[in-house]
């Protein structure tokens, strides 16, 4: 149940915008005529969305298509999704041109792309099961219509010229986010929830506080990496000494800059669940990060973020860089 909030909340508000993407549709649909749907399986049997499956069908036959065997290529080489998507989000539509492709990218792969999309008439698909991608859309704008997710980054980031977008995806990858910047645009393209076993997975509005903590997550990732790309000196300097977190999180995120960016996000989801939800949610989710990634010093991190706001508030920092040296210093007495 969301807490009660005044008027002034949603005055002036920006929504994180839902929408689809022809150009992601697409890649999803090439990513289905590749070993990668076996391959996710393989990583964790999951049930899929039955648009999924049926794409898988309607594409099968394409296997050996020319854009297929590129994107298989990609995937063999462990090219990461971020990269393949962000390619195609990079893509003009229809048309499906770019003045200038990456070096990694395979030659003439935008048009054999164009190909795929005119011989497997995956358009029409599109349409027939239009349903199937509209109800998303209509879910998520009502779902982050109930919060204000630039108000609650304002005070860490200052205000934000990005547009955060949310692109639905009822197809491939039915097992991982995919998050890329794009021009202006914070993009999000995530899968429904996966549900027990085999079942197929969970609409977007059966969980918003999911919805809300992966999106929030995933804008705060995108933020923070090109925030610390403008400060690698100070980045530098903070990363002499270790941060003071379990084994099995270390373990999980081994590079310092990923171990911070865990702790911030973690902690500013607790406290917009907490915000918008209650605290019981804004506790369940701290009690899963502290099992499922040994993040025990999780209450201690939404502590110092908690005061820093009081602070911001009183406007002692403008934003959260000029926090940051004091947040790493803070973070190993939270420890201890």
């Amino acid at each position: 149940m969301f807490a009660k909030l005044d008027s002034s909340y949603f005055m002036d508000k920006r929504n994180v915008l839902a929408r689809l993407d022809d150009r992601a549709r697409l890649m999803s649909a090439v990513l289905a005529a590749t070993n990668f749907p076996d391959k996710s399986q393989e990583r964790q049997k999951h049930g899929t969305h039955m648009h999924a499956r049926d794409t898988r069908k309607l594409v099968a036959e394409f296997a050996s298509h020319p854009a297929v065997s590129a994107l298989q290529a990609l995937l063999d080489r462990n090219t990461p999704l971020t990269s393949i998507y962000g390619y195609a989000l990079r893509l003009a539509w229809p048309t499906l041109e770019i003045d200038e492709p990456p070096r990694w990218v395979p030659p003439h792969w935008n048009e054999h792309l164009k190909h795929f999309y005119e011989a497997t008439h995956i358009d029409k698909w599109w349409k027939d099961d239009d349903e199937s991608w509209q109800a998303p859309v209509r879910h998520l704008n009502e779902i982050f219509d109930k919060v204000d997710f630039y108000g609650f980054l304002e005070p860490f980031f200052g205000t934000l010229p990005e547009t955060l977008v949310f692109i639905p995806n009822v197809s491939f990858p039915t097992d991982a986010n995919v998050r890329v910047r794009i021009g202006a645009e914070l993009c999000l393209l995530m899968p429904p929830r996966k549900a027990w076993g085999d079942s197929a997975p969970w609409p977007y509005d059966n969980d918003p506080a999911f919805v809300y903590q992966e999106a929030l997550k995933a804008y705060e990732e995108l933020l923070l990496s090109g925030y610390f790309h403008q400060i690698p000196d100070v980045i530098a300097t903070l990363s002499e000494r270790p941060l003071p977190v379990d084994e099995k999180f270390s373990k999980m995120h081994p590079a310092w800059i990923d171990q911070l960016t865990g702790l911030f996000t973690s902690a500013t989801v607790a406290l917009f669940l907490e915000e918008v939800i209650d605290a019981r949610e804004a506790k369940a989710f701290i009690q899963i990060q502290q099992k499922m990634e040994g993040l025990t010093i999780l209450p201690g991190v939404t502590m110092l973020l908690r005061r820093y706001l009081d602070d911001q508030k009183t406007g002692k920092y403008a934003n959260f860089s000029e926090y940051l040296p004091t947040f790493v210093k803070h973070l190993r007495l939270v420890k201890m």
